[in-house]
């Protein structure tokens, strides 16, 4: 089982029917995700039989990127056997911003440290690179080669406006073939998942905890800050007072002074 994650229009149907060699899933340019729901196919590949997974596009559903991987996780997790590969759909021409890196982030996040074993980075779009190489776009952007180092350095180049030419399918299933072998031959399975969500809770947890410790010494500090400015403006009433009763007398002292000296005179 191939399964296709990334971005809304980075080209996953596309790379689907490319791999099928026919037109399964709905592939159109469009800012919205043509694919509203997780769609499998299958089909005989040169040789191979693969189920190819498309996925909804991260970033683009009513549900957050987090709950739709977690959605796109459950799913898996009820197909057997799991994913022997993921191909981590990114546009060539596209500039690797901080919302791919936040992508990337979740889908590990959600599927753990099994993701980057069975994970191969799938650059679509090939015709782009006009003759310029793929590996100096990798080097260039210290983010990209982090990931596709993350994943074993796999990585490869498809364009999708060339779907007859199928040596680019053969090498890519070649490039998943040797994946799985260097794997045992094993696929993501449910116990992956399994831990990936169980580390995820746990982390969530900690996360909670530690907000919780935050906001309760923020609440100690703002307390402690108003019973400090409390006692001082309490302290400047009574400094006040003191001084207001000290001028009082006083004005009352040179009043009777005053007195005195007119009884004296008369």
């Amino acid at each position: 089982m191939v399964v296709l994650l990334g971005k809304t229009g980075s080209g996953k149907s596309a790379t689907g029917n490319t791999i099928l060699g026919r037109k399964d899933f709905i592939s159109k340019k469009s800012s919205k995700s043509v694919t509203a729901d997780i769609e499998k196919q299958n089909a005989a590949v040169d040789g191979w039989d693969v189920s190819v997974v498309d996925t909804p596009g991260l970033f683009d559903t009513q549900l957050t990127a987090e709950e739709l991987t977690c959605e796109i996780g459950r799913s898996i997790y009820e197909s057997s056997p799991g994913p022997h590969a993921f191909l981590i759909v990114i546009r060539v021409n596209d500039r690797f911003t901080e919302q791919e890196k936040r992508a990337i982030e979740i889908l590990e996040c959600v599927f753990g440290s099994g993701l980057a074993k069975h994970a191969i980075i799938l650059f679509t779009h090939g015709d782009a690179l006009e003759g310029n190489s793929l590996e100096k776009l990798i080097g260039g952007n210290r983010d990209l080669s982090r990931v596709v180092e993350q994943c074993g350095g796999r990585y490869h180049v498809l364009n999708n406006k060339s779907r007859g030419n199928r040596d680019q399918v053969t090498e890519l299933m070649e490039k998943i073939d040797r994946m799985v072998e260097e794997n045992g031959g094993s696929c993501y399975t449910n116990e992956m998942f399994e831990d990936a969500a169980r580390i995820k809770e746990e982390e969530e947890m900690i996360q909670r905890e530690e907000e919780e410790r935050i906001q309760r010494e923020r609440e100690w500090i703002e307390k402690e800050t108003r019973e400090r400015v409390n006692m001082e403006w309490e302290r400047f009433q009574r400094e006040r007072i003191a001084r207001e009763m000290i001028q009082r007398e006083r004005r009352e002292r040179e009043r009777l002074k005053q007195d005195d000296k007119s009884c004296e005179i008369m």
